[in-house]
């Protein structure tokens, strides 16, 4: 008789296959795209609201300023880097109005554009064209008013 060997189980195979991988890289792919999407739109909605208290710090500033050198609203010249300056460099009594340039610029690095008469409010509007820098648009090119 014959003695057969005792069967020895087959060791698990290690590793992953060739379809594995390209289903796992896949689906990684496709969560990266929806989560990128989502956080560059956040950060779009962030710059906006941003720029929304942004324009009204620098409204108030732009207050004080008027009360300080007596005028009752801004000439049609007027440019925000004036609060930036000191009295003895030409700016108002108490300035500067604005701790540095940086606060005259929206968050997208332009510079607020002061609308008087207003669109919005009645005496004069301080605005952000947006992302794009130009009048109009939408999402984050939209314009940001105070």
């Amino acid at each position: 008789m014959q003695r057969s060997k005792p069967r020895r189980p087959r060791q698990a195979r290690r590793g992953f296959t060739l379809v594995e991988v390209i289903v796992i890289v896949t689906i990684m792919a496709l969560l990266v795209t929806v989560v990128s999407t989502t956080l560059v739109q956040k950060l779009g909605q962030a710059k906006s609201e941003l720029a929304k208290t942004a324009a009204a710090r620098l409204n108030q500033s732009l207050n004080n300023y008027l009360l300080d050198v007596g005028l009752s609203s801004p000439p049609s010249d007027f440019d925000f880097e004036v609060l930036t300056f000191r009295p003895e460099d030409g700016g108002g009594p108490n300035g500067p109005y604005v701790n540095n340039v940086d606060d005259i610029l929206d968050p997208w690095g332009n510079q607020f554009v002061l609308v008087n008469p207003g669109n919005v409010n009645l005496t004069w509007d301080v605005t952000s064209y947006g992302e794009d820098g130009q009048l109009g648009g939408e999402g984050p090119n939209a314009d940001v008013t105070n």
